[in-house]
């Protein structure tokens, strides 16, 4: 019989926002102590006091329950000998075959919602999956143990390569305020051109992930001021946060030609700005803030 292995990943149950509730419970819960002991006439403040205690634990003991139900399920996730079958949180079916997994990787992942193991499958055509929470019964040892004996796949330890390294400089100062959707890009008109120049190239030359996997890269070193990584992917859904750009190849090409067009007219110094509809209900604003070239930049990339 050939060896599978099911088990449930929540598509909810943020830690983070258990930790929140649970801290907003506890300063309320200090709050009315306070106003109790201000306040409260003196008959009433011992049992005001008294009775605060079980409440604030009954509503902790809810925000748990509610967030340890969240995490039980059915199995959404399942390894057999296709290949790895997921639902998502609509309930729809996907599939990652197993012809087109060549290796994987078992370790903590940073972009997994809760700090577990993650499993990584290297896929064909230089795609990796997206982390896969590992969950009881799928522990590191039984996923480790079938994906060698029934896959006969090797397991690979260490990051890939292009996570330490970049592909392009450019002498451009980056800055991203998700809080307002805002991208601040300043630099010569020379050094923006090469950056946007970038965003099409990406667009062009990168492939769309398959389903399930991580879209393709390239890491940009904005060295202006102080240096930071920009890492532009050509994805099938936007995802714009603090030090990535990730987004369909018509949102990538919107961004570079507007922003080409505003360069083509920019005198320096100067600040200009474009609006981009990246989603539906998604607008971004690049800033683009035209300098000369200073004793700092490096030479051209």
């Amino acid at each position: 019989m050939d060896a599978s292995l099911s088990w449930h990943v929540p598509h909810e149950a943020d830690p983070a926002i258990l930790r929140v509730r649970l801290a907003q419970v506890g300063l309320a819960s200090l709050v009315a102590a306070l106003i109790l002991l201000v306040a409260a006439p003196p008959p009433w403040r011992e049992i005001g006091l008294v009775g605060l205690i079980p409440l604030a634990l009954l509503m902790a003991w809810r925000h748990w329950r509610r967030h340890q139900q969240q995490l039980a399920g059915t199995p959404n996730l399942r390894l057999d000998a296709r290949g790895l079958h997921w639902l998502d949180a609509s309930g729809t079916p996907h599939l990652i075959p197993r012809h087109q997994v060549q290796a994987f990787r078992i370790g903590r992942d940073a972009q997994t919602l809760r700090p577990v193991p993650a499993l990584t499958l290297y896929l064909a055509g230089g795609f990796e999956s997206q982390p896969i929470e590992l969950h009881p019964p799928a522990t590191p040892e039984a996923v480790r143990d079938l994906l060698r004996t029934s896959w006969g796949l090797v397991e690979r330890r260490d990051e890939e390569p292009s996570r330490r390294h970049y592909d392009l400089a450019v002498d451009v100062y980056s800055e991203c305020h998700v809080e307002q959707s805002q991208w601040h890009l300043e630099g010569t008109a020379e050094a923006l051109r090469a950056l946007f120049a970038e965003f099409e190239a990406v667009a062009r030359e990168l492939p769309l992930p398959p389903p399930g996997a991580r879209p393709l890269t390239r890491v940009i070193l904005a060295r202006r001021g102080y240096p930071s990584r920009l890492v532009l992917g050509h994805a099938p859904s936007a995802d714009l946060t603090d030090e990535q750009i990730f987004a369909p190849g018509e949102v990538l090409r919107r961004i570079a030609q507007q922003a080409q067009a505003l360069l083509a007219e920019a005198e320096t110094p100067c600040d200009r700005q474009c609006d981009i509809r990246v989603a539906p209900h998604e607008v971004w604003t690049f800033h683009l803030h035209v300098r000369p070239q200073t004793a700092a930049d490096g030479p051209g990339a």
